[in-house]
């Protein structure tokens, strides 16, 4: 009787968890890392591409080509990206230099754009893939209105969809000081650090997914960026976990998006790489609290400032 009523208990919770679902992104392919060595990159993409697939996990990744344009190397570090499409995972366009959009005029940045697809997109044709997908380094979208309208003309003939982003939990700034305390021997902070991290997925996630509640009173299917990282190569199936233990379900970039909420009108141009929760509040004339994003612990910030650079 007990087992009976345990698993109708489980089968009641099953729709609720089925409705959260996120993407997973992947920024900065073919990898970052402060040592910036073939065999580095090779490492990291091969830790990565596999606990996805061993997750069975969906994922979009972008890429910045000028990382893949090495000289000597060029042939090897494409090789990096077929492992993702071999895998079944989605590439798409980052640029090719990551440069900030909100600095550059339209032309140079639409140039930059063709640039960044030389290598990949001729891969995903290849492999049958449909190439849908342009990522906005720092999601600085412009900073102007006539800019963003200019990009995104482009984008349209060219067949790209803009990836939005709607959680994120700025792993770069701990990937970051985690190298960082590694390069030092710092062991044990960095430990300290790998730790925190998870922990500040979990503050992040807290914060994304209320502000999508307040704009639509519900869970939406979200977005998820992280980057091609020595930690998160080391993490992802730690961050994986945290993300099924709140009951989301792992569903590819385009299936997220034909969550309603995202046919929300987003007419933000401005300097900041906001989230899209952030981007549709200011459209709709709702207050936007982008500034009280929770920030790393103070602890976290301190040991930041006295480890060298």
């Amino acid at each position: 009787m007990a087992k009976v009523l345990l698993a109708a208990l489980i089968a009641a919770a099953l729709p609720l968890a089925a409705q959260r679902t996120v993407a997973i992104t992947i920024d900065d392919l073919p990898f970052v890392s402060r040592d910036r060595s073939l065999a580095v990159a090779r490492e990291g993409t091969s830790r990565l591409v596999e606990a996805l697939r061993r997750e069975r996990v969906p994922a979009a990744a972008f890429v910045n080509e000028s990382k893949v344009q090495v000289e000597g190397e060029r042939d090897a570090r494409a090789a990096l990206l077929r492992q993702w499409i071999d895998a079944g995972m989605e590439l798409g366009n980052h640029t090719f230099t990551h440069a900030d959009f909100n600095k550059q005029t339209a032309d140079w940045f639409i140039d930059d754009t063709v640039h960044g697809e030389v290598v990949w997109r001729p891969m995903m044709q290849r492999a049958g893939k449909p190439a849908l997908w342009l990522r906005h380094p720092f999601l600085h979208t412009g900073g102007s209105a006539e800019k963003r309208a200019a990009y995104e003309r482009f984008l349209a003939s060219r067949g790209y969809r803009v990836a939005p982003v709607t959680l994120e939990h700025s792993d770069w700034w701990f990937a970051s000081l985690h190298e960082r305390l590694l390069a030092q021997g710092d062991k044990v902070n960095a430990e300290k650090v790998r730790a925190a991290s998870l922990d500040h997925l979990d503050t992040m996630l807290d914060y994304h997914e209320g502000l999508a509640r307040k704009l639509f009173g519900r869970d939406i299917a979200h977005v998820f960026l992280m980057h091609a990282n020595t930690l998160n190569s080391h993490i992802l199936p730690e961050m994986l976990d945290r993300f099924r233990k709140r009951g989301y379900s792992f569903v590819p970039l385009a299936k997220a998006l034909e969550d309603p909420a995202y046919r929300t009108a987003d007419s933000y141009f401005g300097e900041q790489g906001l989230v899209w929760q952030h981007r549709w509040a200011i459209t709709l004339g709702h207050k936007t609290g982008a500034q009280d994003e929770p920030d790393p612990a103070q602890w976290l910030q301190d040991l930041n400032q006295a480890t060298p650079r």
